[in-house]
């Protein structure tokens, strides 16, 4: 696609939700995981697919990223057929196998943020807490909101709900939230002290009384 090495790996190491797979894994071992098959830098798969209904494409960010945070080219703007040929291999295979496993279920969509704000985000000059709970009208319960708030924060975290990132996908659950978790939490991987402090928060979440599963 004609990617700048450089530019892509730099990109790829605040935003590319790197490791909440196996963050997830670890944490709910029984849960059905849904992952995405390509990285969200070439191909994000929670954006809109239509440009025209998506608000990041107007810093050429949308369901295809052609620009990094800081408006350098990532990848050429792809041809239609291009286009329509990836959304067919990835976007809609995921969002079909997503919906099935949301499906009466609790839906926890675990996401990792950069530390420092960039110009792109709609909201560049909020809070920007070591753990964002993303929450939706309609498909977050408001009393799981506030025993996920009042957990994160008994843990020791410092916690807002909607800041710096606002809302969570409608797949079909009976109850969806988004953790977004900021980068500087997860440590130096696995075995830090960091990584585990998130991983027992994550395990000990309270979950909400409308829902049999989680993923």
């Amino acid at each position: 696609m004609g990617t700048p090495d450089d530019t892509l790996c730099a990109e790829i190491r605040v935003a590319a939700d790197l490791h909440t797979d196996r963050l997830a894994r670890a944490a709910w071992p029984q849960a059905d995981i849904v992952t995405v098959r390509v990285s969200r830098v070439l191909l994000d798969v929670e954006r809109a697919a239509d440009d025209a209904q998506e608000d990041m494409s107007r810093v050429r960010r949308g369901v295809f990223y052609t620009h990094d945070r800081f408006g350098r080219i990532l990848q050429r703007t792809l041809l239609p057929q291009d286009r329509a040929q990836l959304l067919v291999r990835f976007y809609h295979p995921h969002l079909q196998r997503l919906r099935k496993a949301a499906a009466g279920a609790m839906l926890i969509d675990l996401h990792t943020y950069p530390t420092p704000p960039c110009w792109i985000e709609p909201q560049v000059f909020a809070a920007r807490p070591e753990i964002d709970l993303r929450t939706s009208p309609g498909l977050t319960p408001l009393d799981w909101t506030d025993a996920l708030r009042g957990h994160v924060q008994r843990q020791g975290f410092t916690v807002a709900e909607n800041a710096p990132y606002a809302g969570v996908i409608d797949a079909g659950a009976r109850a969806a939230i988004m953790i977004e978790i900021s980068l500087d939490m997860l440590g130096t991987g696995l075995k830090s002290a960091e990584w585990q402090r998130i991983l027992t928060a994550l395990r000990e979440m309270p979950h909400p009384s409308c829902a049999r599963g989680t993923l």
